[in-house]
């Protein structure tokens, strides 16, 4: 798998995310998955996604938040984020869709049209009991449970469940194999070989294949020399 950008930025981009979600809901007062469709329709997601130093990293998430509604045109009060001493349900699930995209490669608009933002939302609720079964088995029942070391790492873990859950649901019954990698395995052809034969470089069609890139927008050339070496249809190899 390659990666859009280097593990060193992950924390960054999920703290990002996070924080945006947050900001959108409790200083915005928008609904959470009304404002992730924003997200993804004003183009920020697309330059999270390829590893756009400026927005995972460049900016907090209360600035993307912002920067998402003045680009979809939308009025608001620009007021400070808030601060609280634990992580808000909506920036678990913007950290851990953060987490899971850069994990899988998969865009987010891939990932919410089979597990929708306010799905995700509603997981770090539901799993609230196995979160503190993890706890448990890392710390004895002690009297200082919300010690602030404990609330950060009940936050960490709540993270780490949702994004597990996302996986979960994203799995090969949650998503399925975009058309050009399932005809290629049942041509028997490695991405190797395919790539050698039809002239389309190897980098190409992994990302095609990992819905990196978005075949719909390939090139004619592309599509008609791949569709040749698997003896398909071009428009077969679209998503």
């Amino acid at each position: 798998m390659i990666h859009p950008y280097d593990e060193i930025y992950l924390n960054r981009a999920k703290n990002t995310l996070g924080s945006m979600l947050d900001y959108a809901v409790y200083s915005l007062h928008q609904n959470p998955g009304n404002f992730f469709e924003l997200f993804l329709a004003s183009g920020y997601a697309a330059k999270f996604e390829s590893g756009d130093f400026r927005v995972i990293a460049g900016m907090s998430g209360a600035e993307l938040a912002c920067k998402i509604m003045d680009s979809c045109g939308l009025a608001y009060e620009r007021v400070r984020p808030r601060f609280t001493t634990g992580l808000s349900k909506e920036y678990i699930s913007g950290a851990a869709l953060a987490a899971y995209q850069w994990v899988s490669g998969i865009t987010f608009t891939e990932i919410t049209a089979v597990c929708p933002a306010s799905e995700v939302i509603s997981m770090s609720d539901q799993h609230q009991q196995e979160i503190r079964r993890k706890l448990a088995e890392a710390w004895p029942p002690v009297m200082d449970a919300d010690s602030p070391e404990k609330k950060v790492r009940r936050d960490e873990e709540a993270v780490t469940v949702v994004t597990e859950k996302i996986q979960e649901k994203m799995s090969p019954a949650g998503i399925s194999e975009t058309h050009l990698k399932s005809i290629r395995l049942l041509s028997g052809l490695s991405q190797s070989r395919l790539a050698a034969e039809s002239g389309v470089p190897l980098r190409t069609i992994q990302q095609y294949e990992q819905r990196r890139k978005n075949i719909n927008k390939a090139g004619a050339d592309h599509l008609i020399r791949l569709a040749q070496v698997l003896h398909c249809d071009p428009k077969e190899l679209l998503e």
